[in-house]
């Protein structure tokens, strides 16, 4: 399966608030997104909670529910955020 990344803030906004609420995950998106933390897991076939494709699916809580691929996101979010104002600044300053 061939991933892509979300580019745009919104995108990974959105893709924030799928990881922290979704309930089942494939295995392709459990390790994109998170760390697999059990040595067996329940699986069955279902809808993946991240990317919607039917295939067989576990619980999110074998991939610590997403923790890593989270945290990257908001740190990826609040960079972008902080890299935007100081853009701004610079252009307030450059008009002054």
């Amino acid at each position: 399966m061939d991933f892509q990344s979300p580019t745009t803030l919104k995108e990974k906004k959105a893709l924030l608030k799928k990881l922290e609420t979704v309930g089942t995950t494939c295995m392709d998106c459990g390790q994109k997104y998170g760390v697999y933390s059990v040595g067996c897991s329940s699986v069955w076939n279902g809808t993946c909670g991240v990317c919607g494709e039917d295939k067989r699916v576990t619980e999110t809580r074998d991939f610590a529910y997403f923790i890593t691929g989270i945290r990257k996101l908001k740190l990826e979010i609040q960079n972008e955020k902080s890299q935007s104002k100081t853009k701004v600044q610079q252009s307030e300053e450059s008009s002054c």
